[in-house]
């Protein structure tokens, strides 16, 4: 399932024409037992993992309309970004140029909204999802419900056995495609990343085998690249007390790559984020502080896990202060390794490379104290 969090790279104005076979398709919306006002947000998956927006509409008489280029590969979604009334899921679906694609729902459950299309690639993905289609149903009340009741965080404890049996849904429907297609490589992706988080070796090994099997083209593909560094982690978890492996390979914004042996010797403090979460404004704002403060007693290197045009463009309205690095590999590099629950995420360094302290979030204003008591 996914869960989105979005980084806004650009939106343009939705309902625009579409001429005859210029490369467009378009989207029409129709909802039932909608209140009309609420916003719809369409927006696309990129290459490199990130999304970006393409427009927003607004519901009028239960119609919303949308039209774009068609890219090849791409996955396309709209959502409604209304947290409690509308569930954190987006309606998937494919395009090609000149499609129209009709979107019908009868309720708020956006993810079962159906897709009606003649377009093959939405017909494959259909046939993978009419599969897990009551699944996403019952998983869709049931976070509406924990939100309903202010229990937002039992809802990630008691939507576990549903994904459970999503995932192996989703492995039997990978192993039963006769073809490589653009939804099998994005089925196979989300399969990736869910045995990923979950930490569930059984199934990322069953994946392994299945991704053996791929030809070379596909894996060499920008979403193949993806899939094999989600399969197979760069190394073993890390913890206070382990050796901190300076090999790893990092980009800065320029595209220039650096090893972290650059840092060698020296006491650090690295700084995991992302522009689309919100408490690492807050962490930035204060670490700024305590740098300007002279009272620092490390030095900090920031890891950026957003796709890179999301990286780019997010770094270029919110700058830091600090070296900047990304892996370009998301939250699958090193990040991964330190198998900690989101971003904003710390780890300090010893001179003699030593990993002193992991953690996760804080308290506003006492990072200098906790950066302190690690050394």
């Amino acid at each position: 399932m996914k869960h989105w969090v979005f980084i806004i790279l650009g939106i343009v104005v939705a309902g625009c024409s579409v001429k005859d076979n210029d490369g467009s398709f378009v989207v029409n919306g129709k909802l039932e037992n909608v209140e009309d006002g609420y916003m719809l947000l369409f927006f696309k998956s990129n290459p490199d993992g990130s999304t970006t927006s393409i427009a927003l509409d607004t519901l009028e008489n239960g119609r919303f309309e949308f039209t774009a280029p068609a890219e090849a590969g791409v996955q396309y979604h709209v959502i409604a970004p209304h947290v409690g009334v509308f569930p954190s899921m987006a309606v998937d679906f494919y395009t090609e140029p000149g499609a129209k694609i009709d979107i019908l729902g009868k309720d708020y459950l956006t993810r079962n909204w159906t897709v009606r299309t003649k377009v093959k690639d939405q017909k494959i993905y259909q046939s993978y999802f009419d599969d897990v289609a009551d699944i996403f149903k019952d998983l869709q009340l049931l976070e509406l419900e924990c939100r309903r009741d202010g229990r937002s965080l039992d809802y990630l404890q008691l939507n576990k056995p549903y994904h459970a049996t999503i995932d192996s849904i989703r492995l039997k429907w990978l192993k039963n495609q006769k073809r490589i297609s653009e939804p099998w490589m994005d089925i196979m992706l989300e399969s990736a990343k869910s045995a990923a988080f979950s930490k569930d070796k059984a199934s990322l090994k069953e994946l392994q085998q299945i991704w053996k099997k791929i030809a070379r083209q596909h894996k060499d593909s920008p979403k193949g690249k993806q899939i094999s560094t989600v399969l197979y982690p760069d190394g073993e978890p890390l913890k206070a007390g382990d050796a901190f492996p300076y090999g790893t390979k990092v980009y800065d914004i320029e595209g220039n790559e650096h090893l972290l042996d650059e840092f060698k010797g020296r006491t650090l403090l690295l700084y995991f984020s992302s522009h689309g979460c919100k408490p690492c404004v807050g962490v930035k704002k204060e670490l700024e502080e305590i740098i300007r403060s002279g009272k620092c007693p490390v030095e900090i290197i920031g890891f950026n896990l957003d796709g890179e045009a999301s990286w780019k463009l997010g770094s270029k309205s919110r700058p830091v202060i600090w070296p900047e690095f990304n892996e370009l590999k998301g939250s699958f590099g090193l990040f991964r390794r330190f198998e900690t629950p989101g971003v904003p995420t710390f780890v300090v360094v010893s001179e003699e490379g030593i990993i002193l302290d992991v953690w996760t979030g804080g308290r506003a204003g006492m990072l200098l104290d906790r950066i302190n008591d690690a050394l």
